[in-house]
């Protein structure tokens, strides 16, 4: 019996214990978008390369590494393409990790004007609270400015705590499939 569900759809490398994530092709051209004329250097990843990959690396636990092997059904070895391959999976998943960095920084420092603008509110509420007779206006002023201090509050304590254990699960996710050994297979 398997030790983890996964365990049933994956094969794991015998020598590593990575949960390998097996890629057919027929040819090298299969890894790239078709609508990118760039040279292959450059070129983007294929669209739906991209998707496989993220769903299943995904789907394995974090604590996994994983190994990506390329089957290739109708070529023949050539390294200087398997280079411009790995640099490819590589450069695009080092910028979704660049993506990803960028906003968990926009983030915080939204997160850092809602705690300021909340503080600011709750001193005006105070203000107001202490004012000895509160005419109508300055009634409604003080219950919306008590209460958008805890609306930009929660707002900062969710972007700060529960959002940003995504964040950080994404890049991981990215960072393990830049690190990811990558291997190819002919037929």
């Amino acid at each position: 019996m398997k030790n983890n569900f996964l365990d049933q759809f994956y094969t794991i490398d015998p020598d590593s214990g990575d949960y390998i994530i097996d890629v057919a092709l027929k040819d090298y051209d299969e890894v790239f978008n078709t609508w990118d004329s760039s040279v292959y250097n450059i070129r983007d990843l294929d669209s739906s390369l991209k998707s496989f990959l993220d769903e299943f690396s995904f789907e394995i636990e974090s604590r996994h590494n994983i190994k990506l092997i390329f089957n290739m059904q109708n070529e023949k070895k050539d390294t200087e393409m398997e280079t411009r391959i790995r640099n490819g999976v590589r450069n695009h998943f080092n910028y979704q990790y660049f993506l990803t960095s960028k906003h968990k920084n926009r983030n915080r420092n939204k997160s850092f004007i809602y705690i300021v603008v909340s503080v600011l509110f709750t001193i005006l509420s105070t203000y107001l609270q202490n004012t000895e007779s509160l005419n109508l206006f300055q009634q409604v002023l003080l219950l919306n400015l008590t209460v958008g201090s805890w609306v930009f509050l929660w707002e900062a304590f969710s972007i700060l705590f529960m959002q940003r254990s995504d964040m950080r699960r994404k890049r991981k996710h990215y960072e393990r499939i830049v690190n990811a050994p990558i291997e190819f297979r002919y037929h």
